[in-house]
């Protein structure tokens, strides 16, 4: 099956893509350019064979970008190419003012790193086949584009804009879109990039709202936050994700996620779900409210009370520990307390002997909180 711009586009679109570069099959080459990345262009109509040819171009080739101009062409040899490129992490990339439309797009969301500009022309329609002279939508095609595109990660809503349009039409994708879609995508303006990082998608910001509401609502009693940076967190989140997506799509996404985080704190239970989402927000580089152990380092005065200072992965474990350790102390009956003193004493001494060793205090404190992975702390 085919997918490509159909003659009707080309002549509304000629100075996207003339017939003349329509028809022309498909230049697989390795570029010569000094550097440790390798550039490979593939340059016209995607056509039968083409998979084979790019194989042989790419096969001793670790680090590479793909740089696409193409009108598209058989959808079965595109998905091919994203395959290899997608497997072997190749980055892909329609350059200022380029042209990649249907098949070709499919290629180009297969990479690990997906370049473009505001100026690159990326569109899409759906696969069709040629009956009398006519163009008619493949629902055999567009269930393989699908399914390629779900095992890419792609949510419903960028499925359908790939396929949503017909054959005499096509959708334009831009960087903001591609966001709004749950896209990333690095933006190149000139010299300067914009990674994914610096403009996230609208599916990272839902992530971030889901995941300081996790914290807010069942994570407090473990950790002692500072409340005001992660409510401060929570908002910018929604601000940012409406902004990308608009409301009614936000709430769509964040709902999702929402279920999913409830079924976890469910399944693993409250503690290794706040341990978790602390440490996810945190490799972001977000501020999760936690600022330093459950004692002041300025009073550190061992070389084990100094290493978890220096640590931030370990603070979140630290207050958890010692919130776990006074709430049961506190709870239970005074006979008890001496026992549980004195456990507390044995596992500080386990703890001690790492001195500063970080990996043998991660160890010694994962152990200890297994064990009270039952318990839920009120907030």
């Amino acid at each position: 099956m085919r997918l490509q711009a159909t003659k009707s586009i080309c002549a509304a679109f000629a100075a996207l893509c003339c017939w003349s570069v329509c028809s022309n099959a498909a230049e697989i080459e390795l570029l010569d350019i000094p550097g440790d990345i390798k550039f490979v262009s593939i340059k016209g109509e995607i056509t039968g064979g083409d998979a084979d040819r790019f194989y042989d171009v790419v096969e001793n080739q670790e680090r590479v970008s793909v740089i696409l101009q193409s009108p598209g062409g058989l959808v079965g040899e595109a998905l091919q190419i994203g395959a290899k490129i997608r497997t072997k992490g190749f980055a892909t990339m329609v350059v200022d003012d380029g042209q990649c439309f249907s098949a070709c797009g499919l290629i180009w969301v297969s990479g690990a790193r997906r370049y473009m500009s505001s100026n690159s022309m990326i569109g899409f329609h759906a696969a069709y086949r040629e009956e009398n002279g006519e163009y008619r939508e493949s629902g055999v095609a567009n269930a393989e584009i699908g399914s390629y595109l779900t095992h890419l990660g792609l949510r419903i809503e960028a499925i359908r804009f790939f396929t949503i349009a017909g054959p005499d039409d096509f959708l334009m994708l831009t960087p903001e879109r591609a966001r709004a879609l749950g896209i990333d995508v690095y933006e190149q303006s000139g010299t300067e990039v914009t990674t994914p990082n610096q403009a996230p998608t609208v599916d990272v910001y839902a992530d971030r709202f889901v995941s300081f509401g996790v914290l807010r609502s069942r994570c407090d009693g473990f950790f002692k936050m500072d409340a005001a940076v992660v409510e401060k967190a929570h908002m910018e989140a929604i601000e940012r994700g409406q902004s990308i997506a608009g409301n009614e799509t936000w709430i769509d996404i964040w709902t999702v996620m929402l279920e999913r985080a409830k079924t976890d704190v469910d399944t693993k239970g409250a503690l290794s779900a706040c341990i978790e989402t602390e440490a996810h927000l945190r490799k972001q580089g977000l501020s999760t409210g936690i600022g330093g152990p459950s004692y002041e380092c300025l009073n550190a005065s061992t070389p084990t009370e100094s290493a978890l200072c220096a640590d931030q992965t370990l603070w979140a474990k630290d207050r958890a520990m010692n919130s776990i350790y006074f709430w049961i102390k506190d709870n239970v009956e005074p006979v008890a307390r001496k026992r549980i003193l004195a456990a507390q004493r044995a596992w500080l001494g386990e703890r001690n002997a790492c001195g500063s060793d970080a990996s043998c205090l991660h160890d010694v404190y994962d152990r200890r909180l297994q064990l009270f992975s039952d318990v839920d702390l009120p907030s």
